[in-house]
């Protein structure tokens, strides 16, 4: 189903949200980190190849790339992007989440940088939700 086309206005409020993101203070490659993480964890097979190829061209390491599922074993994951990716998995996984006040996000980001992860694991999850239940075959 074409739901891109069928509900043009809706969906392109969530696109422009998407790419408003772009004016974040957050940098491309943690975005990219964050959206390959959820992607991977909802099981969006068509997400996860288009944000991996976005990461190789924006200079990701294949070592973070092909091992978000253990980053927080792992030194190749600074502190921050092992604080944002529990962030991704908890607001994924919808498990406990704790209010963004009792994380140690704060040590590491600004209040608007906050949100704008928050936005965008929400933005993604919507994504992929929308990609899986509506059988998405093309790249959005």
């Amino acid at each position: 189903m074409d739901y891109a086309k069928i509900s043009k206005e809706t969906i392109g409020h969530l696109y422009n949200g998407y790419a408003s993101l772009a004016n974040s203070p957050l940098s491309k490659e943690l975005r990219v980190l964050l959206e390959l993480k959820v992607s991977k964890i909802n099981g969006c097979n068509s997400c996860c190849t288009l944000h991996r190829t976005e990461a190789i061209k924006l200079g990701v390491t294949e070592e973070k790339i092909n091992n978000l599922e253990n980053f927080s074993e792992l030194p190749c994951f600074s502190n921050a992007e092992k604080e944002v990716l529990s962030w991704a998995e908890l607001l994924t996984k919808l498990n406990d989440i704790p209010r963004v006040e009792n994380t140690k996000l704060q040590l590491y980001f600004s209040e608007r940088e906050i949100v704008d992860i928050t936005i965008c694991i929400s933005l993604m999850n919507a994504f992929n939700r929308l990609a899986i239940s509506m059988r998405d075959e093309y790249e959005h």
